[in-house]
């Protein structure tokens, strides 16, 4: 075994920018060996994390398509060794009212997060079944969903129903998984201060934005740590904000007063903006 092979290796899909990015760092400081799995902006973001850590790699994917993160998997198992952790974080979002979105957009949101988390597990699954052969003890596959994986939030018919599917998937690979000593986790955090986020504020839906601010807005890096401490655990929903966790088990445990409670909120929102 080659001594890049004796480190824990994390892949992050959509490690480019956002929480990927932010995790990619914290991986690096506690000595990780690092692939990032990115449609866009690889070259440049190893660039500048190796200024952290030489053992960095990047390549181009498409979440949409398996036979490329196949591919890709490939050729990172060859440099670094079957993974430790494998991360999905690619994902998208598109703020607008159901009327208003064409059925591209809503396909488009599906097919990246959730079609492309399915395909990410799927081309991943072979080399975290290689990791475990090479005694790692309990290989980790973790999908990023979102609070609104949990609760639906207006002005998101397309992003509330790839994340709800996401969490689905994850429910049931932990199921199906756990007999395999593969574990699983999925991460669902409220807003957080990401170019993605930073863009939709600029174009998307005031009433959206106005709604979501009820499971509180988090930066980056503090969102980042949490989610960096709870994967370290065998928590399987990782939640990071105290406002998010109380908003989705009011919505658990008492359904009809959290909808009776958003719908007056919704209203005075919409008698502002809309």
């Amino acid at each position: 075994m080659t001594q890049l092979q004796k480190s824990p290796t994390a892949w992050i899909i959509g490690g480019s920018s956002g929480i990927g990015l932010e995790l990619s760092k914290r991986f690096l400081q506690d000595g990780y060996q690092l692939c990032i799995f990115a449609h866009a902006g690889v070259e440049e973001v190893v660039t500048r994390l190796q200024q952290l850590s030489p053992v960095v790699r990047g390549y181009l994917v498409d979440v949409q398509q398996e036979v490329t993160l196949e591919t890709m998997f490939t050729q990172a198992a060859q440099q670094f060794g079957a993974p430790t952790i494998v991360i999905n974080s690619a994902g998208i979002s598109v703020a607008k009212s159901f009327e208003e979105m064409t059925s591209q957009e809503f396909e488009r949101q599906i097919n990246i997060n959730l079609i492309g988390s399915r395909n990410v597990a799927h081309a991943a699954l072979p080399f975290l079944y290689q990791a475990r052969t090479l005694t790692v003890k309990n290989p980790k596959l973790v999908l990023i969903a979102s609070a609104a994986g949990l609760v639906g939030c207006y002005g998101y018919t397309g992003y509330c129903s790839s994340k709800f599917g996401v969490v689905g998937l994850a429910e049931v690979l932990r199921m199906e998984l756990r007999s395999k000593d593969i574990d699983v986790a999925v991460v669902c955090p409220p807003e957080v201060d990401t170019p993605l986020v930073e863009a939709e504020r600029k174009h998307g839906s005031q009433i959206t934005a106005q709604l979501k601010q009820l499971g509180g807005s988090m930066p980056v890096t503090k969102a980042c740590q949490e989610i960096y401490d709870g994967i370290q655990t065998s928590q399987f929903m990782i939640m990071p904000g105290t406002q998010a966790r109380i908003l989705t088990k009011i919505a658990r445990v008492l359904p009809d007063l959290y909808r009776g409670q958003i719908d007056k909120k919704l209203d005075k929102i919409i008698e502002q903006y809309g």
